[in-house]
């Protein structure tokens, strides 16, 4: 009976740490809506339990790939019991990973990865979610250092899984999954078993299944020295993230052709080919190539060029000077008001414009690649320009202002795609980072009375 009393003990503890930890954390505000992503596995449903309990405002989001047939159409009608029996908001959309992976060449799972929070962002924004919840733990942030340990990482890798991202949030993160499972199981939650973790096809898989217990067997306790090790490591790449933007910001000099970095003040620098190797990363120079640049900075001829699928760093006498393989200059677009209903935008799109009035049964659409707007709050004529570095916006259902280029990072947006983003500005107000998100200030009201539709298509 003592025993069954401990378990019961513990596991309420549970629950009593969730919610220490969010409040610990500060990753919301009760009176906030979550939006929680949930498969239908055992680490989501533990976790819409706990939100449930808490009292917390939520809604469940499941993305179904259908890449398991009939198991897929049942992960999802389980979901939607849940949302059901927690009287909570369902969002669902089935996703294409197959056709994303045949578009770009990624994994099935990176072009999962990519596709779900896209449209778990979609969700957030459309139904206004402060936040979005993954069910990630310990285990998760073990499987991940060890997965990036293989690869090859740095300090970043070694961090494993943040508690937040942006908008993502993890209230998990503190948890094992011994303790969430035994936490199902005593209070007779049911939830669905992926068959495919059962498979060891998967890296992740034979990580779980052939290392990690036996570091679990070396060490008991190896979870929360984990969690402790992880939190320094954090701290230690907040510090170097910040030296090294101060150092690139006092080395840097902008050209119109791309940015220099003069050789002589950079050598001086302690731990130069590494603040190097980290300053190449975005403009598409992995680590393991950099060999050969830091020799051409160390030797005392000019000339060298070295190439990224996106750019190139040429040694050029005292500079490293990095450069776009591809310089496409987008002159800037006047919309004078709707002149037209149609324009082209350089040679991949043209927007087409309309404006409606404002009826009550008017709904949003979330595709980012379309924009409503409250027209009374535009100043003509609406320019179009590529984004510049410096500019900042209010992106729709965030606090604040944020940079162009910390959201298109904080995105994961590849170099070409970043240098190919647009913006429409009013009376130099940037009104919509074209085919990502909105500015808040122009978002539609109840207010409003006229919208202006923009919709973003490609040309084939």
């Amino acid at each position: 009976m003592a025993t069954n009393e401990s378990k019961s003990g513990k596991q309420e503890r549970l629950r009593e740490q969730f919610v220490r930890f969010i409040r610990e954390q500060q990753l919301f505000d009760p009176a906030e809506r979550v939006l929680l992503t949930v498969s239908g596995g055992l680490d989501s449903v533990v976790l819409a339990e706990l939100f449930r309990l808490a009292g917390f405002q939520y809604g469940i989001a499941h993305a179904n790939f259908r890449l398991r047939g009939d198991e897929s159409e049942r992960d999802a009608v389980f979901v939607q019991s849940l949302a059901e029996r927690h009287q909570v908001p369902f969002h669902t959309r089935p996703l294409e990973a197959q056709a994303e992976v045949d578009r770009t060449g990624v994994s099935i799972q990176m072009a999962a990865r990519r596709l779900r929070y896209e449209w778990f962002e979609e969700v957030a924004v459309s139904f206004d979610y402060q936040y979005i919840a993954t069910a990630h733990h310990q285990d998760d942030v073990l499987e991940t250092v060890l997965l990036n340990l293989v690869r090859g990482t740095g300090l970043t890798g070694l961090r494993g899984i943040p508690v937040r991202q942006g908008r993502v949030i993890r209230p998990l993160w503190f948890a094992d999954r011994l303790s969430i499972e035994q936490y199902a199981r005593q209070h007779q939650l049911s939830w669905r078993e992926d068959s495919s973790n059962a498979s060891d096809y998967y890296r992740r898989n034979q990580l779980r299944h052939q290392v990690v217990p036996i570091f679990k067997n070396l060490n008991p306790s190896l979870l929360q020295t984990l969690q402790t090790t992880v939190e320094r490591l954090q701290s230690a790449d907040k510090l170097v993230d910040q030296e090294l933007a101060s150092s690139w910001q006092a080395l840097a000099e902008n050209r119109p052709d791309g940015v220099a970095l003069p050789i002589q003040p950079l050598t001086q620098l302690p731990e130069w080919a590494f603040r190097l190797s980290e300053w190449l990363k975005p403009y598409g120079f992995q680590y393991a190539r950099m060999g050969p640049i830091v020799e051409a900075v160390r030797s005392a001829g000019f000339g060298q060029v070295f190439y990224s699928d996106t750019h190139t760093v040429v040694r050029d006498r005292g500079f490293l000077v990095i450069e776009s393989r591809h310089p496409t200059v987008l002159p800037e677009l006047v919309l004078n008001e709707l002149t037209r209903s149609e324009i082209k935008v350089g040679t991949q799109y043209v927007l087409r414009i309309e404006q409606l009035e404002h009826t009550p049964g008017f709904r949003i659409p979330s595709d980012p690649h379309i924009g409503c707007f409250d027209a009374e709050q535009l100043t003509w004529p609406l320019r179009i320009r590529p984004w510049r570095e410096g500019d900042r916006f209010r992106p729709l259902g965030l606090k604040g202002s944020q940079s162009v280029g910390d959201f298109l990072t904080n995105r994961k947006v590849s170099v070409a795609e970043r240098r190919a983003a647009i913006v429409l500005m009013s009376n130099h107000q940037i009104v919509w980072l074209i085919g990502y998100r909105p500015d808040d200030r122009f978002r539609i009201t109840d207010q409003t009375r006229q919208i202006l539709k923009i919709e973003q298509h490609f040309v084939e």
